[in-house]
């Protein structure tokens, strides 16, 4: 017997050897590739990243380069807009290494994947998770300071109740509490903010929270008396919406162009003006609760919002039993300040537009017969009627007009058509319903020798392929609602001063936001006054200055400056700021 089981032994030692030998083979080979990965990482090779990370999960068995590579395999995905995938691989390695030394990273990660998809939800649930189980002062300080931002950003006060009510956590409770009482204040929701403040001093009078809770008790009486004795201007914005129009965080980037505006105002002025902030969600829910508050508030003398036109028209069908101006930054459909007579546009309608290009062509470029190309769809079609209507209204006269429908394969035989009468032409008004367009229309141009002067909207300034095309090389020329001179020095200053406060650089968004409160701070002489004599001040034909456009509101309370860009030796440059004559 001893001798029948003695070689069994010897084969299973010898195995064991070679199993052990082969182990540390792969783990040098996981860990050289998993260097090299990280190489390819931060040099913003993405995609070979993923490949070598993805390599070294499934390739060999586990090794101590194999819990980091799901992160990093997380992280090059996320970097590659793949968010489904990365969604799962980091998922995946949270839920089988719960106790790994990278799980506040994976967490991390899985935070930055939802805010870029709008989710701010659960952005800040992968926060609070980090919050209360991180052993890390760095992930526990990053995720609390981000955590605070999406909250008073985004988040409305449902949601942070509603969370701060579903964890008895000693680590994460206080912080949401608190987290609460500041976005009270900073709506001057008083009543509301010192009952979280008595709920956590009460539950958590040992905490961390707690010294920052006193110096707000300390702060209360100062907030009731300017929120009750100066006048406030109300702002209404989609903080939070998952709806793609909202491009991420527009809302919340025009609010920190009002905020800096006022902050501004503050400083220099002896009457101090609040701002009452409410998130509209994109919901007319929202909207009809904002109205029954702000109707309510004497003091409230202005409304900055909404952004977008859906939203504005529901605005005005809710306040159109109030008397409280609303101007929005940013909407552009016709006919909007029809619905509410305290309604303005800041952002000039498309008849505006194409009203606009045609005195611009008529009276500046000083030329009377045009060609009009447009497509049949949506606000180009739109702009084509207003400036037919308004060119020969001038007294110019439009030879021939052509449409197309957008993103289709050719349009030859409009262009051929328009090619045929270019001995008469002087140029062709040419509005895009897409940008996408561009290259197909430029090539058939080139193709029938058709090289006039072409004049456009706004969709021009965000196209691609015109730049090597000889038929449009310092032939261009468009209107837009913003243009930032980013050589300007006073724009420079500017955009210092906001960078140190706000740490952002300023841009379109922010000063869609800042010049229409800047507009309304200066052109309104007197903010303790009643709002009809603001509606007065709005109405009386002062003309703003602003960064991205100037504003002058005509008869209907609509914005009649544009600007006029040209395309010049590769470059956008600016013509002019132009204002509609009638």
């Amino acid at each position: 017997m001893v001798k029948k089981i003695i070689p069994v032994v010897v084969i299973f030692i010898c195995l064991t050897s070679f199993s052990f030998a082969q182990n540390q083979t792969d783990t040098a080979k996981a860990s050289s590739e998993f260097s090299l990965g990280v190489d390819l990482y931060n040099s913003g090779q993405y995609s070979d990243a993923h490949q070598i990370f993805k390599g070294i999960i499934s390739g060999y068995v586990y090794n101590p380069q194999t819990t980091i590579s799901y992160v990093f395999d997380g992280k090059s995905l996320l970097q590659l807009k793949k968010y489904s995938e990365a969604d799962s691989i980091l998922s995946l390695f949270i839920s089988r290494f719960p106790g790994s030394n990278y799980i506040d990273e994976a967490r991390l990660t899985l935070a930055k994947l939802y805010f870029e998809r709008n989710n701010y939800l659960q952005t800040f649930k992968e926060l609070s998770k980090i919050i209360e189980t991180t052993a890390s002062p760095f992930y526990s300080s990053y995720a609390k300071s981000t955590g605070e931002k999406i909250a008073l950003n985004y988040l409305n006060a449902d949601d942070i109740n509603k969370l701060c009510d579903s964890t008895e956590s000693p680590t994460l409770k206080p912080y949401l509490l608190l987290l609460a009482v500041k976005y009270y204040l900073t709506r001057d929701d008083l009543k509301n903010a010192e009952g979280k403040l008595t709920e956590l001093t009460k539950l958590f009078p040992g905490s961390e929270e707690k010294s920052e809770a006193g110096a707000l008790y300390k702060n209360i009486p100062n907030q009731k008396s300017a929120s009750t004795s100066g006048p406030v201007i109300g702002v209404m914005l989609p903080l939070n919406s998952n709806d793609s129009a909202v491009h991420s965080n527009a809302g919340a980037e025009i609010l920190e162009g009002i905020k800096y505006a006022v902050a501004e105002y503050n400083r220099k002025s002896d009457l101090k003006i609040g701002l009452l902030i409410r998130n509209t969600e994109r919901k007319k829910s929202e909207i009809e609760k904002i109205e029954k508050e702000f109707s309510g508030i004497p003091s409230l003398k202005v409304i900055i919002g909404p952004i977008f036109s859906d939203e504005v028209r529901e605005t005005l069908e809710e306040f159109k039993g109030t008397d409280i101006p609303i101007i929005s930054p940013t909407a552009t459909e016709n006919d909007l300040t029809k619905l509410y007579p305290n309604f303005f546009q800041a952002n000039p309608s498309f008849t505006i537009r194409g009203k606009v290009m045609a005195e611009y062509i008529y009276y500046v470029e000083n030329k009377r017969r045009m060609a009009v190309f447009n497509a049949n769809q949506g606000y180009s079609q739109t702009l084509g009627d207003a400036f037919i209507k308004e060119f020969e209204k001038l007294g110019g006269k439009v030879i021939i007009r052509q449409t197309y429908n957008s993103n289709s394969v050719s349009y030859s035989e409009q262009v051929s058509k328009i090619a045929a009468d270019s001995s008469k032409l002087e140029g062709i008004y040419l509005p895009l319903a897409d940008k996408r367009d561009v290259p197909i229309i430029l090539s058939q141009f080139s193709q029938s020798n058709l090289n006039l002067p072409i004049y456009g909207n706004q969709d021009w300034l965000e196209a691609r392929g015109y730049e090597s095309s000889s038929t449009i090389s310092n032939n261009l020329t468009f209107s837009s609602d913003y243009f930032i001179d980013y050589t300007d020095s006073t724009f420079r200053e500017f955009n210092k001063s906001f960078l140190a406060q706000t740490n952002t650089d300023v841009d379109r968004n922010v000063l869609y936001g800042y010049d229409t409160a800047e507009y309304l701070l200066k052109a309104v002489k007197d903010f303790d006054s009643d709002r009809k004599t603001i509606l007065s001040d709005m109405e009386s034909g002062y003309i703003y200055n602003g960064f991205h456009n100037n504003y002058y509101f005509n008869r209907d309370r609509v914005n009649d400056f544009l600007n006029i860009i040209r395309y010049k030796d590769g470059k956008f440059q600016l013509v002019d700021k132009f204002k509609l004559s009638n």
